[in-house]
């Protein structure tokens, strides 16, 4: 199911549109100040070290997301996409789907989980 992308808050279009480009400034910019990121079992939090996750984890495996899904749960929007990039593939599915777990605050994002998607439903 394609998701409708008009429905996403602006922020997570602009999330998307700075990891695709890449412009490392526009997507730390896309966080708030005290955000935090949930990713492979570690927490970053603040911008600072959101800045040094997304430099070696996200810019630095060239990272791509194509927006599969998206379904809102509250507060929440949960949005599928499909990742590629260049990180060690070993052991994780053929094409990778992640959810991304965005809680907004004041057009900002507050928080980021990150995980294996649990397919779509």
């Amino acid at each position: 199911m394609e998701p409708n992308l008009n429905l996403l808050p602006q922020v997570i279009l602009d999330f998307i549109a700075a990891t695709n480009k890449p412009d490392p400034d526009a997507y730390v910019d896309c966080f708030s100040k005290d955000a935090l990121v949930l990713d492979e079992g570690k927490e970053w939090a603040g911008k600072a070290a959101i800045k040094q996750w997304s430099a070696e984890y996200h810019f630095g495996a060239n990272i791509t997301l194509e927006p599969i899904q998206d379904k809102q749960h509250g507060e929440e929007n949960v949005v599928v996409f499909k990742v590629d990039g260049d990180f060690d593939k070993t052991g994780l599915p053929d094409p990778l789907y992640l959810d991304f777990n965005f809680q907004i605050r004041n057009d900002k994002i507050k928080q980021l989980a990150i995980g294996l998607s649990k397919g779509s439903d």
